[in-house]
């Protein structure tokens, strides 16, 4: 947590940065900006709202969908639910299983329509604080993350180890930005859709959650989210 990371170059846009550990590159991130602490809660109460009507789960979500610039796709997807007047019946099956931590395949629980995407992950993460942000930078930097404390583990641990990581995605890289680690440890080398991406979901928040709980640190989940984001961006330069 307390590493230092020497400097990552950004591009023409952002430049060159450095961080003196995990959360300054939290306090440094310049993405999408901060989600003004009314507007968050006006989001996180309409998606779990039960008295919340059709119009206005669909208002909230493609406001999240501009704000994550992640319209393309996810628009046809929620008017396709609040056609279907699914919306709201959605978004209340889905909040239940954003609870869920009991097993690392939910697959049987969860039907075929789950919604998954780069857009998706966002929507959860603002009906449920403790859901993290699931996309390629974020990935990138969790799977470098686990498998740089592979060789800490006993037998047993490894074993339990490449289980999780069969259920965790390695994302493209862009360009020549590096976003993959080894598949040597099972990771899945595709996007992520479906039942597939939202189980992946979930166990990388559920690994951040146990972090915090392990380690006895006093952050939230978008802290850790905002510095994977950061240092996420091309694994080349951190190594």
């Amino acid at each position: 947590m307390n590493q230092s990371f020497i400097v990552i170059d950004y591009g023409k846009k952002l430049g060159k940065k450095k961080f003196d550990s995990l959360f300054d590159a939290h306090t440094k991130y310049t993405y999408n900006g901060e989600v003004d602490p009314n507007q968050y809660r006006t989001w996180h109460t309409i998606l779990n709202s039960e008295n919340v009507s059709e119009e206005e789960l669909l208002v909230a979500c493609l406001k999240i969908f501009d704000w994550g610039k992640v319209l393309p796709g996810n628009v046809r997807s929620v008017i396709g639910l609040y056609e279907q007047k699914k919306l709201k019946e959605y978004i209340f099956s889905v909040k239940e299983f954003l609870k869920y931590q009991k097993t690392i395949d939910i697959s049987d629980l969860v039907n075929d329509n789950i919604q998954w995407s780069s857009g998706w992950t966002k929507v959860y993460s603002f009906i449920n604080p403790n859901i993290l942000i699931y996309d390629s930078r974020v990935s990138a930097f969790l799977n470098f993350t686990l498998i740089r404390n592979y060789n800490t583990l006993n037998k047993t641990q490894k074993e339990d180890f490449h289980i999780l990581t069969k259920s965790l995605f390695n994302f493209r890289g862009f360009g020549k930005r590096e976003r993959k680690v080894s598949n040597i440890f099972g990771f899945k080398n595709q996007h992520p859709k479906g039942i597939a991406g939202f189980n992946a979901n979930l166990i990388s928040s559920w690994i951040i959650q146990c972090t915090k709980e392990h380690l006895a640190i006093n952050e939230e989940i978008r802290s850790f989210e905002r510095a994977f984001f950061m240092l996420g961006f091309d694994l080349k330069q951190i190594k």
